[in-house]
């Protein structure tokens, strides 16, 4: 009976020291929402749980509620809680850096997505040992795949509804498509810097088009100025420019499959995949550098959206996810490397996507094809 017992509290010991160990082993990683509610930030958020999911990790999501004084707060919050690596919406160069300051004297990875961080902020972040790096768009690149549509189509004569100038993603926007445009022989003869808000962004629409009625291109630099581009359109009945937006929103897509807008482009939410991959693999020991010795800086590639994928976009980006959890969890490992993350991110297309999503029987070949036929 002795012996029995014995061996009963040893088994209980090793349970409870195996209990121990697993638990020891669960990785949580932060995330803020920057305003939730907002559809893209949603989207985001979505994916980034996905993916955390697919890689082995949880996740502790707070919300800032669209005010910045609330980003210290809750990463100070989400470090309290025990989180190993936070992932942080990338709002400016000062908050970047207070964030930064934050997660390095507690000893959390931290990664920005979204926003690429400036140049002056990677130098400032070269001596950390807790930065892990960050997954964005270039809006400069994002501006020049738009400027180099418009040529694509013959367009000769644009003009750009957008920000404000003192905003460096609607600059930055601004300046890449009038370079890839005017590179290609065409002209941007207007630009309406201003509110990016709709209603804001209407009236200098109106202003353009009642300047350069001649122009056959208008491009609105993120969805609310694209928008107002297409209602501008649609009050001047001498004008017959195409619209494209830079954003993928739910009215976008709308203006995409009715046609009133041409094309749009934007960057597919997936930015968060490779901001996990960083964080996860950081944590997990794999502390990902470049060949410098430095924290990536991983370009998500921005594309072009035709209107004859609407309807797969809609089901295969936004109801599921373009990445199979089995893609997603490959991008974790001690042999996964910067030019292995970067090589995923240099093949992505729409229809390399596409082409993988068919082999993983998440769509027909059938559908692919007649969209493509479509888009022709």
């Amino acid at each position: 009976m002795k012996k029995l017992l014995s061996l009963c509290l040893a088994l209980t010991m090793v349970v409870a020291m195996l209990v121990s160990a697993a638990m020891a082993e669960e990785v949580t990683l932060g995330y803020n929402n920057y305003r939730v509610g907002a559809y893209s930030l949603d989207i985001l958020q979505k994916n980034f749980e996905y993916a955390a999911g697919a890689m082995g990790v949880d996740v502790m999501v707070v919300n800032d509620e669209a005010k910045i004084d609330n980003c210290p707060i809750n990463v100070d919050n989400m470090i309290s809680a025990g989180v190993k690596g936070i992932a942080f919406f990338g709002l400016n160069d000062n908050v970047m850096l207070a964030i930064a300051q934050r997660c390095e004297q507690a000893g959390v990875y931290f990664a920005f997505y979204d926003h690429m961080p400036s140049d002056q902020v990677v130098e400032m972040l070269k001596g950390y040992q807790y930065y892990a790096g960050a997954a964005a768009t270039s809006d400069i690149s994002t501006g020049r795949v738009a400027g180099e549509y418009a040529a694509s189509v013959g367009a000769t004569k644009a003009v750009i509804v957008t920000g404000e100038q003192t905003d460096p993603s609607h600059s930055a926007r601004v300046q890449g498509f009038t370079e890839a445009f005017e590179a290609a022989g065409g002209e941007v003869v207007g630009i309406g810097w201003g509110s990016p808000a709709l209603a804001d962004s209407l009236s200098r629409a109106n202003d353009l088009l009642t300047a350069h009625p001649e122009v056959d291109f208008v491009y609105g630099s993120n969805g609310d100025c694209g928008l107002a581009a297409k209602e501008a359109i649609a009050s001047h009945s001498d004008v017959t420019a195409q619209v494209y937006a830079t954003d993928l929103d739910p009215d976008i897509l709308t203006g995409l499959a009715d046609g009133s807008i041409s094309a749009a482009n934007g960057a597919h939410w997936i930015n968060v995949y490779f901001a996990a991959s960083l964080l996860t693999n950081a944590v997990n020991g794999n502390v990902i550098k470049d060949a410098d010795g430095n924290a990536p800086r991983l370009v998500v590639p921005v594309m072009t959206l035709p209107s004859s994928y609407i309807d797969l976009y809609n089901r295969l980006w936004l109801e599921n996810a373009p990445f199979t959890e089995e893609e997603l969890a490959a991008l974790v490992g001690d042999d996964v490397t910067v030019d292995a993350l970067q090589e995923v991110l240099d093949n992505y297309t729409n229809d390399q996507r596409l082409d993988a999503l068919v082999a993983a029987g998440k769509v027909t070949q059938e559908e692919v094809d007649a969209a493509r036929s479509a888009a022709e």
